[in-house]
């Protein structure tokens, strides 16, 4: 008898625990403003910003909704270019955004939360930017997201706390944190 009404409990319990949970794969376009860096051309040091170009991100994501809140967790790969004078830096990184978000209305929500960054390469059409220091960095993002059935899109701005340097010999510094807008697509697969 107790045994029957344990399992009942499990049965009940996990099918709520499964309904709730969902995951899937996701992608989407980065706008990263990211960067400023001094460059040293004859022995004169040249200070600027990196000009902004798109990028691409793919991922997969996991999320457990909380009644009018949830938790989403997503991990995804992210290459984005930037170019100053001559030079095109190409950045690429994972990425682990963690996101509270609020259902706000029906299918409309907003979210937030930290995010963590790991540089996998930031490579240049004339230098290699092998010596990466801080190849981890901490952000923040802030969005709104979606949701049509099985679709969700995005909208979000993501920017990174702490600075990403690399100590090359022409370059006195080179600061290439996150500074973006990422527009974004998800695919449902439970």
């Amino acid at each position: 008898m107790r045994f029957s009404v344990l399992c009942k409990i499990c049965l009940f319990l996990s099918h709520f625990a499964f309904s709730q949970f969902e995951y899937g794969v996701k992608g989407g376009l980065n706008f990263d403003s990211a960067g400023k860096i001094s460059k040293l051309n004859n022995d004169v040091y040249t200070d600027g910003s990196l000009k902004s170009e798109s990028g691409f991100n793919l991922g997969v994501y996991a999320k457990f909704d909380l009644l009018i809140l949830y938790l989403r967790s997503e991990l995804q790969y992210t290459n984005v270019k930037r170019s100053f004078e001559e030079l095109d830096v190409t950045s690429s990184r994972i990425e682990l955004p963690i996101s509270l978000g609020y259902k706000v209305l029906g299918p409309l929500s907003i979210f937030a939360g930290p995010s963590i960054f790991y540089y996998v390469s930031n490579k240049t059409n004339a230098y290699s930017f092998d010596r990466i220091r801080n190849k981890f960095n901490f952000g923040h993002h802030l969005g709104l997201r979606l949701n049509l059935g099985n679709l969700s899109f995005d909208f979000r701005y993501e920017k990174g706390n702490s600075s990403v340097v690399t100590d090359l010999e022409n370059f006195k510094n080179t600061d290439l944190r996150p500074n973006q807008v990422v527009l974004g697509m998800s695919l449902k697969l439970n």
